[in-house]
């Protein structure tokens, strides 16, 4: 173990990788807490209107094993063709759910929906470490590497990010 440390010095980067990740799923998952109804003990979702649509079509998945080919609570009195767009993400939620619940039977498909784009977001970041670090390929290793994790750094605390891809509001946007 030692001598394959001394020989790949990339593990310094890699941890200092892990604490970047960390700080921003900290940041992402401290709003999980307050995201249980106080009067029903029950999760729920974020204020936000679209993830509420995702996890409703989520749910219908899980009971009937897919979605109705209309949709009759939207666009009253026609309905919505649910082939058309934005049914994907409920899917996701639904493997999620499966995934969650193999390790835990207690959990709900309203929990995994608060935790997808946490988790998604987890893993975007380890993404966008190895983009970065790809885009400087003709530097050398040591600066390719510190320049991915500065990037890193700054894409994770990046305002405009957090909104999208924190606990309890699963939108398009985290998982893209």
């Amino acid at each position: 173990l030692f001598g394959f440390l001394k020989e790949k010095r990339d593990w310094i980067t890699y941890l200092i990788l892990s604490v970047i990740i960390f700080v921003g799923l900290y940041v992402r998952t401290r709003n999980i807490p307050l995201l249980k109804d106080i009067t029903t003990g029950e999760w729920t979702l974020a204020p936000d209107l679209d993830p509420y649509l995702f996890l409703r079509w989520a749910k219908e998945i899980v009971e009937n094993g897919g979605l109705a080919a209309v949709d009759a609570m939207r666009y009253v009195p026609l309905g919505y063709n649910t082939a058309g767009e934005g049914k994907l993400l409920s899917y996701i939620i639904v493997w999620f759910y499966q995934i969650l619940r193999f390790f835990n039977s207690e959990v709900t498909v309203t929990y995994a929906a608060i935790w997808l784009p946490v988790f998604m977001f987890g893993l975007t970041g380890i993404a966008f470490f190895l983009f970065a670090r790809k885009i400087f390929y003709k530097e050398k290793k040591e600066i390719r590497n510190i320049i991915a994790l500065i990037a890193t750094a700054f894409f994770v605390l990046v305002p405009s990010l957090l909104p999208r891809t924190i606990a309890g509001i699963p939108e398009k946007e985290s998982v893209a």
